[in-house]
């Protein structure tokens, strides 16, 4: 099965989107760190845990991306749709798995670990407003 354009694009904005963000994440924990240092830890457990959320969240993406890319070929309708959600249960429990690792895993900050899950969400749907308010003034100044 050939990559997609729109994969590879897609993917590559959630990838590069993720990254900036979390090292924005890893910024503000420096900074509270600094104004907080008892309450808000900072060191290597930050930077692993952003690292390895923001790679399990990228992850994640690709494999949404791709199972789409694969059931928009698929003409039966029940077969697509079991198709998706056995990937949505096997890229759910990764995530969780992940979860519960950076809960364990000492060297794993929990939150820095957690967070950067949140952000291909944030992304897409930050795009969709941003592109429904340009559309908005478009319409206003015709």
């Amino acid at each position: 099965m050939k990559l997609q354009k729109a994969v590879k694009d897609e993917t590559t904005f959630v990838a590069l989107g993720s990254v900036i963000l979390s090292v924005l994440m890893v910024i503000v924990f420096f900074g509270l760190n600094k104004a907080f240092p008892e309450q808000v830890p900072m060191g290597m457990p930050v930077l692993v845990g952003a690292a390895g959320g923001c790679a399990v969240a990228v992850g994640n993406f690709f494999l949404m991306a791709l199972t789409v890319q694969k059931v928009a070929g698929i003409e039966n309708y029940e077969q697509a749709y079991r198709s998706m959600q056995v990937s949505y249960r096997y890229r759910t429990f990764l995530q969780l798995i992940w979860c519960v690792l950076t809960m364990v895993l000492k060297f794993i900050n929990p939150v820095a670990g957690m967070l950067p899950l949140l952000w291909p969400s944030l992304l897409i749907k930050g795009r969709g407003i941003i592109s429904g308010v340009k559309k908005q003034g478009k319409e206003v100044n015709v």
